[in-house]
């Protein structure tokens, strides 16, 4: 039994990983970043990592991050955690997780991070989809990470020492992206975008 929980765990580690780079690619393919790193780069991953205030210190990290180009979202900082399931499973308690790991960086990084995109090639909640970058639902999030966040786990006292107007901005902040196997095979290629970026260094917009 332990040798095939390990089985699963290596491969559940390399699909995490497979998922990250794929979703890199996405975004890059988008032509919407100036660059972008998973948090399996050995310089840029100290970037991606913090630390729970409660619980033992536990660091986290996302899955990758980078800088946005162009637009309302210039020069933007941005983290991603990316979920390669093919089933529902278990990605709501991610999510809570995330939201929570959202609200601690935005209120203590802000001035560093400015965008948080779950990415997923499978919806989750569905009957709740439009509502889960609400303000209820990072409430929710943090609640459930509330021992995380702030070493309680009554929900009443958790809402008590969030902050409203962090959770508000962090709802404007906040992406969820749903990829497919079959569109991510309409993607610009490495090529295309090279030209692309060559463009912009010509113009002085890199």
């Amino acid at each position: 039994m332990t040798g095939r929980r390990q089985r699963r765990g290596e491969a559940l580690h390399h699909k995490g990983e497979d998922g990250a780079q794929r979703a890199k690619r996405y975004l890059d393919a988008t032509t919407r970043t100036r660059s972008s790193w998973t948090n399996k780069d050995d310089v840029p991953a100290s970037r991606l990592t913090f630390f729970w205030p409660h619980a033992g210190q536990n660091e986290f990290s996302f899955d990758l991050g980078g800088i946005l180009y162009g637009g309302e979202f210039d020069h933007h900082n941005f983290v991603a955690e990316a979920k390669n399931y093919s089933s529902d499973s278990d990605q709501g308690e991610h999510f809570d997780k995330f939201l929570a790991q959202c609200y601690l960086v935005y209120r203590d990084f802000s001035q560093f991070i400015n965008q948080f995109m779950f990415i997923t090639w499978n919806p989750f909640r569905a009957r709740g989809w439009q509502k889960l970058c609400s303000t209820d639902s990072i409430l929710d999030g943090c609640v459930a990470n509330g021992n995380r966040l702030f070493g309680t786990t009554d929900a009443d006292e958790v809402r008590s020492k969030l902050e409203m107007g962090v959770i508000e901005e962090l709802q404007e902040r906040l992406w969820l992206v749903v990829l497919s196997d079959k569109q991510e095979r309409l993607l610009i290629d490495d090529e295309e975008r090279g030209f692309l970026v060559q463009r912009r260094i010509e113009r002085g917009l890199m």
